[in-house]
């Protein structure tokens, strides 16, 4: 540790556009008691996240290194004449993605290697890892210069590999205490219970809330006032369940009288570094199964409040262990009721019955029938909602969940 009063910490961040990692980092450091901790912010590069540094005027410590990928699987080898290769040929496709992540590893390994340079320069006394990337890179790093490691966990591996490799670096010593976002994300490092810490993700309430909100997505959409509008919001990949919510709408439109009063819209794109396009996908599937009429697909919009303003419910479709799904309490902040499945953290963030229905894994049925219950009562949706809000003023305001985390990065001094 340091001569200094406060503690140096070195936040490692690949989450630089503007998911949910990246925001809820983004209130940590808001709400950081900078007579006690001073932040330095290692990130891959310049973008929504440093934008949003920038606006509340703290860019300062921030370290740009391209070394460090915001994803492994980042292009490395672009240009117009590859992506008309990798779009008819698909063993192209794949041999650039391989290309890339072993450029992206070497890179990755070389900024571990000279991270002698950051501790020394900054007198780092302990290391913040944000995301997957961050807690490997952290991990390493931690041992090389000989600091204290906090990983904050955001997600269940779902991959052997990943799996393996997470929960053995978990072991290392200098791996001193593991944050992670509900209790089934922390059920995978049972071997290490002891450096485990459960914080809920938070959120400013004073951000996300109806009020002062211009309301954008019926007017760009022309989405009549008395329209029903089913929706959900985060990133189009194919693990977060968008396929089965255009299946389920289906089963919704084809059940009851509802082409005329109901719009199912999901809000958001597929990462560039994803190979596969899935929000195309979706389109070409909802129109291949006759409901492109009563779907909007937004596309990606950096501020989701104008567009969740315009939602009557909100669904969250992943029906794999998801940690604990960002998108699904700023839609409860929004005062809206939420439909998701009894799996992950979604089973500890949706309370069945009061701020919305919880649905047994792979219970698509139900989940359709939920959703027909809400479109159905009025009532019903604003009684859940106003208990959604209240539920995270109680459980998640980003002052008070942060403050838990600085407790914690504390501990360290």
């Amino acid at each position: 540790m340091s001569n200094s009063e406060k503690l140096k910490v070195l936040f490692i961040n690949h989450s630089v556009r503007d998911g949910g990692p990246g925001r809820s980092l983004f209130y940590i450091l808001k709400y950081l008691d900078r007579s006690k901790i001073e932040p330095f912010i290692l990130i891959p590069k310049d973008d929504y996240f440093s934008d949003d540094l920038k606006a509340e005027g703290m860019y300062q410590n921030v370290i740009v290194d391209e070394r460090f990928p915001e994803n492994i699987q980042r292009p490395r080898v672009e240009n117009k004449a590859f992506d008309n290769l990798k779009n008819k040929f698909n063993f192209v496709a794949q041999l650039v993605k391989i290309i890339s992540i072993f450029i992206n590893v070497v890179d990755l390994i070389s900024l571990i290697k000279d991270s002698h340079e950051i501790f020394r320069k900054n007198e780092i006394d302990v290391i913040y890892c944000n995301g997957t990337i961050a807690k490997i890179a952290g991990a390493f790093m931690g041992r090389k210069n000989k600091t204290d490691v906090i990983w904050h966990v955001r997600n269940i591996q779902q991959t052997w590999f990943l799996s393996f490799v997470i929960k053995s670096l978990s072991r290392f010593k200098c791996v001193k205490k593991i944050i992670c976002v509900s209790n089934a994300t922390a059920a995978q490092f049972d071997e290490v219970r002891d450096k485990v810490h459960v914080v809920y993700n938070g959120l400013d309430p004073s951000d996300f809330s109806k009020r002062g909100v211009k309301e954008l997505l019926r007017a760009e959409f022309d989405i009549a006032s008395d329209t029903v509008v089913v929706g959900s919001t985060g990133r189009v990949v194919k693990r977060k369940g968008y396929i089965d919510f255009i299946n389920t709408a289906k089963k919704v439109l084809d059940e009851g009288n509802y082409k005329e009063k109901v719009k199912f819209v999901i809000v958001g794109d597929t990462p560039y570094f994803f190979p596969v396009n899935h929000l195309k996908e979706l389109k070409e599937h909802a129109d291949a199964i006759g409901v492109s009429e009563n779907f909007v697909f937004t596309g990606y919009k950096k501020d989701v409040k104008p567009y969740l303003k315009g939602f009557d419910i909100f669904v969250i479709p992943s029906n794999y262990p998801d940690p604990f799904p960002r998108s699904l309490i700023e839609a409860k902040s929004f005062s809206l009721p939420v439909v998701g499945f009894r799996i992950g953290g979604i089973a500890e963030a949706i309370e069945d019955g009061k701020t919305g229905y919880l649905c047994e894994k792979d219970g698509f049925n139900e989940m359709k029938d939920h959703i027909k219950t809400l479109i159905n009562d009025e009532k019903l949706r604003k009684r859940m909602g106003k208990n959604a809000r209240s539920r995270v003023l109680k459980l998640y305001a980003a002052e008070d969940r942060s403050k838990d985390i600085q407790d914690i990065i504390l501990e360290l001094s």
